[in-house]
């Protein structure tokens, strides 16, 4: 007996145990042991305590901090719009066969408040707030996945809202004056952000001639992705002063401080509208007549540190499975819950809601995948939408907005769709709600409309297949790296989406199996080394064939490791070879060894590598050259490489250091230049996937099976020649440089394709 009450606790510990932990994480609630337990608390609020991590519902504290916010909502104080013509409504956003968001594609931005230092815009779903390596992970996984029918990456919000802001500007002026003048485009800085599949509210403030980078943002929403990519640049403030009056820097910089200190007030509201899955029915308890409460709950952020977090939450109306069938279709169980967050924790609302068993739709982290799936398929949901709406914006009164800010969002054409076609009973209890809330479910007001640019994608690599041989011996071959191309099959290229890898190219080309001596990055080009995969002998004897093979790959790779082994790369940069004070153009060849990191992040200290800065220019500026950073994208400078050590992403991560600052071109994991190379794609001629460093020269020693080591030139790729042949100041500086070229044995030809 005693034996089975061991066995049959032992479980019972574990489960506990497992509940705990997956109450501090927030992730799904685990129902047989998170049941919660209500009792009442002193002063009539109720509290709900789960199993391993405490959930606190105070009624009263929520009525009252809800009753400042109440006040006035639908006087709509704050900052005023002017009347402007009538104006389509909100982009509408209707199923597609690939259940993507249509509102994406729409070329229009609206407006929804303007004032003389700050702008509202609504979101729509499926969009970024700003470029980051979110969404760079995002068209990795379709292409690992290979899914079909890929879409582009939308233009995201800020891109979106200075066109715009310009169009509105230029087309009033036109009005005003009988005439276009072209007129600047004035940037604006996020001072909030909202989740890719989020709507909304999404606040601006205005960056003219400021050195800020527009993304070094605030995530004080409660449910900001929190993502930033990183892409600060170094080269904010020009030598020549043109940056604009220090008043006027200080000025817009200050602007945004002052809104992200008053979006993190106590006393500003943040009311979100959320379509959820479930009834507004927690174990018998009824939330729908609890009015506000707040969820006192601890989460982790990003890095899984444990954060206070609190939320104000009122169910507003919901609907159980089947409820009000009409004409035999069935209603699913869904709610309308409206919340406001106290703090800024990363998707703090989505997690809290999850608490309460009660997932945002469309939430894929913390929501339930069957139940999304079913809202996609079965009733249109567009597939990157999480049902999440910023409906109303109230900022307290500051410094330079003495008014405050206060701005309410329509209801999204797509959630107004998904509750007109299955919970139309929710979406009329619910208006009262709505109303006092100063949330409006369609849009009653006219607001300005602008149009942005959407421009066209970089231009693909010109690649026919082939491979050029540069050098065949009897053991091995030397080809030609394309760009954009990789060097073997891996998680990368499966799916079938990729261009065939080099690897295959070479079998095909020479008829033999071949081995990598060494690779190249997917965007690098220049020399490939390959040995020769011994084909079997002729009396069949296929198994001493392929121990050879080996030996002369590892002989090979042991020759290319060496020290006595030379690799010459020859890289394009972002700069014009000064970085803090030193000319490095005047220097020759200098040795770098910072510590860089490996894949995992792990520090690697012995990482050596000789360059020298061999040329540079300055380009004229092209059109909409950013006014705050005249120079941004206007440097560039020929750089030779050799490594003598082989870390990862070793040459990239030297140049991109902080003692150096000379990115390569196109390098978008190091050196944070994605303004610059976005730049270069669409006005520089820089193909999609390049990163500007090609192996110029491959220098083996001598070894049993290259008799007299390999010496080995590879010229420059065409879309190199066409980058340096693009102007007259690139084909000046490639003319300058070849004659330090030829003295390190490197003919690479004129900028002739």
């Amino acid at each position: 007996m005693n034996a089975a009450m061991s066995a049959t606790a032992t479980p019972r510990i574990h489960l506990r145990r497992l509940c705990a932990l997956s109450s501090l994480i927030f992730a799904r609630p685990f129902r047989p042991a998170m049941a919660p337990l209500l009792r009442p608390s002193a002063g009539g609020a109720t509290t709900t305590t789960r199993r391993g991590s405490p959930l606190h519902v105070h009624a009263a504290a929520a009525a009252a901090a809800v009753s400042t916010s109440a006040s006035g909502a639908k006087a709509g104080g704050g900052a005023s719009s002017p009347s402007y013509p009538p104006a389509p409504p909100l982009p509408s956003i209707s199923p597609s066969d690939d259940r993507t968001v249509e509102g994406t594609d729409d070329p229009t931005v609206t407006i929804l408040q303007r004032g003389p230092r700050h702008v509202v815009a609504h979101k729509p779903p499926g969009v970024l707030c700003h470029h980051s390596g979110w969404a760079g992970s995002r068209v990795r996984s379709k292409k690992k996945r290979g899914k079909r029918n890929e879409r582009p990456e939308p233009v995201p919000m800020l891109q979106r809202v200075r066109d715009a802001l310009h169009d509105v500007d230029r087309r009033g002026s036109a009005e005003r004056e009988g005439r276009d003048r072209p007129r600047r485009a004035r940037r604006v800085n996020l001072v909030h952000r909202l989740d890719r599949g989020a709507s909304g509210c999404l606040l601006f403030a205005y960056a003219d001639e400021t050195g800020e980078n527009s993304d070094d943002v605030n995530d004080s929403n409660g449910d900001g992705n929190g993502d930033n990519d990183g892409s600060k640049s170094n080269d904010h403030n020009s030598d020549d002063g043109s940056v604009g009056s220090l008043e006027s820097r200080t000025r817009a910089k200050g602007d945004t401080a002052r809104l992200i200190a008053a979006m993190k007030s106590p006393r500003s509201t943040k009311t979100y509208v959320a379509l959820v899955r479930g009834e507004g029915i927690l174990h018998g308890d009824d939330l729908k007549s609890r009015g506000w409460f707040e969820v006192d709950r601890p989460i982790k952020d990003e890095g899984g540190e444990v954060k206070e977090a609190r939320t104000l939450f009122r169910f507003v109306a919901g609907q159980a499975e089947s409820a009000g069938e009409i004409a035999g279709v069935a209603r699913p169980r869904v709610s309308l819950v409206l919340a406001k967050p106290r703090d800024g924790r990363w998707h703090q609302i989505r997690r809290h809601l999850n608490g309460l068993s009660h997932p945002i739709l469309g939430d894929a982290i913390h929501g339930v995948s069957k139940v999304n799936r079913e809202w996609r398929e079965e009733r249109g949901m567009p597939g990157e939408r999480i049902a999440l709406h910023l409906g109303r914006l109230k900022l307290v009164p500051t410094e330079g907005f003495p008014e405050g800010v206060d701005v309410c969002a329509p209801l999204a054409e797509d959630m107004l769709r998904l509750l007109r076609e299955h919970a139309p009973d929710v979406l009329e209890a619910a208006r009262p709600a709505l109303e006092e809330e100063g949330i409006p479910v369609e849009p009653s007001e006219r607001y300005e409309v602008g149009r942005y640019v959407v421009p066209d994608p970089p231009p693909e690599p010109i690649d026919h297949g082939g491979v050029a041989i540069l050098e065949r011996g009897e053991h091995y071959a030397v080809v030609a790296k394309p760009p954009a191309v990789v060097v073997h099959h891996s998680s990368w290229t499966r799916g079938g989406r990729d261009q065939t890898p080099m690897l295959q190219r070479v079998r095909d080309e020479i008829g033999r199996r071949v081995n990598l001596v060494h690779r190249l990055d997917r965007g690098a080009s220049g020399c490939l080394v390959l040995s020769f995969a011994q084909n079997p002998t002729e009396d069949g004897d296929s198994e001493d064939a392929d121990k050879k093979g080996c030996s002369v790959t590892k002989t090979l790779i042991e020759s290319m490791q060496s020290s006595e082994a030379t690799k010459t790369y020859l890289a394009l940069c972002d700069g014009d070879g000064t970085w803090n004070g030193v000319n490095y153009l005047q220097k020759g060849w200098f040795v770098v060894e910072n510590p860089v990191k490996d894949e995992w992040g792990k520090v690697k200290e012995d990482a050596r590598t000789d360059l020298r800065f061999v040329a540079s220019t300055v380009l004229p500026p092209v059109e909409d050259q950013p006014a705050d950073h005249p120079l941004e994208g206007r440097k560039v400078c020929v750089v030779l490489a050799r490594p003598s050590t082989g870390r990862w992403h070793q040459i990239r991560q030297h140049l991109a250091s902080g003692s150096i600052g000379h990115a390569i071109l196109g390098d978008a994991s190091h050196g944070g230049r994605t303004r610059t190379n976005r730049l270069w794609k669409k006005q520089r001629g820089m193909i999609k996937g390049r990163v500007c460093l090609h192996l110029a020269r491959a220098e083996l020693p001598i070894t049993p099976y290259s008799r007299g080591g390999i010496d080995v030139t590879c010229p420059l790729s065409d879309d190199l020649r066409r980058m340096l042949g693009g102007s007259e100041e690139m084909r000046k500086m490639w003319e300058e440089a070849r004659p330090i070229l030829a003295e390190e044995g490197l003919s690479m030809g004129s900028t002739e394709v």
